[in-house]
């Protein structure tokens, strides 16, 4: 299925926009007030990224993801976060604190510098961190 050219002159203006964005984190590596700690949910700049990858949805091409392995204070293992649930097996749907209906999309578990965490917003309760792990285990196996 190809692209039309209205959708295809946006996509190229958002991965201008995103270079820019990009070299900027890149130059101004400005470092989150706390460390990411696994199982907290964190605003991470993931950019404009390609086909059915998970852009970075606002302005600042920030979205939610949930922190699966801190590696050190410099890298981590993400999954980002949808509130769109799918009843797909690589989604792991769950209510947030807030009664958000929100979908962790464990095909996309990605590594991120920390240069890209912007702000923490919650932690997963222990049992669903659990139960991601436990999924996640299924596809690295």
């Amino acid at each position: 299925m190809h692209k039309n050219f209205d959708q295809q002159n946006k996509d190229g203006e958002d991965f201008d926009r995103w270079n820019k964005a990009k070299k900027r984190l890149a130059r101004v590596a400005s470092l989150p007030v706390a460390f990411p700690k696994n199982g907290e949910v964190w605003m991470c700049t993931l950019g404009k990224n390609i086909g059915r990858e998970q852009n970075g949805g606002s302005q600042d091409f920030s979205r939610p993801v949930l922190v699966i392995k801190k590696f050190n204070n410099e890298i981590f293992w993400v999954v980002p976060l949808s509130t769109k649930q799918k009843p797909l097996d690589f989604y792991f749907n769950y209510t947030d604190p807030n009664g958000i209906p929100v979908a962790a999309i464990l095909a996309q578990l990605r590594l991120v510098s920390i240069n890209r965490f912007r702000r923490d917003v919650y932690v997963l309760p222990a049992v669903l961190m659990g139960k991601v792990r436990a999924r996640l285990r299924t596809y690295l196996a």
